[in-house]
């Protein structure tokens, strides 16, 4: 199947943002100036984010223990083996830290139904140190604008689900948008006529998957 699944995964797969959960938590300093700098278009995703995390002063294990409350949206497990059945790949591509991402996935045992495309994330004493995925378009406003950009080029038709400001390029080009209901993204697509569905549960885009897949 011609068909791509791209999900986001803080604030989407899970309903806390566990970046922002990180920050809250461990950063010292005011990291809140930079995420005003990215919503006034100052500063790119990944330029906001190595100098937010650049604040951060903690070890894997802190901020992993810091984690034990975190929720997860209803239904990804189902999306996960819908797609897995059908041939359609799924790839979490996420500005989160990579290892929060990958322990939650293998504690949940979803690593395997699962890609990943984000960023390494190297944990140090003066802070975390972040390398992002290279660009195929320099044009590309940030990396999940950028693996959109590719996918479509290999003639995939992609299906986006997603809830921040850092997902708005991204389902500006993207075939079929999913943003989570009253989230950033769901008000952006309002403000700029980008079409999206809302969702709060991941059973509602199977729902649709099995409906409209052959008109992708």
């Amino acid at each position: 199947m011609n068909l791509i699944v791209l999900c986001d995964f803080d604030g989407t797969i899970t309903i806390q943002d566990t970046a922002e959960l990180v920050l809250r938590k461990f950063a010292k300093g005011d990291w809140k100036q930079y995420d005003q700098q990215f919503e006034n278009g100052k500063l790119s995703l990944e330029e906001c984010l190595k100098k937010e995390f650049s604040l951060v002063k903690a070890s894997r294990e802190e901020i992993l223990n810091a984690l034990n409350e975190v929720e997860f949206r209803p239904g990804f497990d189902e999306l996960a083996r819908y797609c897995k059945q059908n041939c359609i790949p799924v790839i979490i591509v996420s500005a989160g830290l990579d290892f929060i991402i990958i322990h939650f996935l293998k504690l949940k045992k979803w690593h395997h139904m699962v890609q990943t495309y984000m960023a390494v994330a190297t944990v140090a004493a003066d802070g975390i140190k972040f390398t992002f995925p290279r660009h195929c378009d320099k044009t590309s406003a940030n990396f999940k604008q950028d693996l959109v950009r590719k996918c479509k080029g290999e003639g995939k038709k992609i299906v986006l689900i997603g809830d921040g400001t850092g997902d708005c390029d991204a389902a500006r080009e993207a075939d079929l948008t999913f943003a989570i209901k009253d989230s950033s993204l769901a008000n952006l697509c309002e403000k700029y006529g980008i079409h999206c569905r809302s969702m709060t549960d991941f059973r509602q885009v199977i729902d649709v998957l099995r409906s409209e897949t052959p008109f992708l």
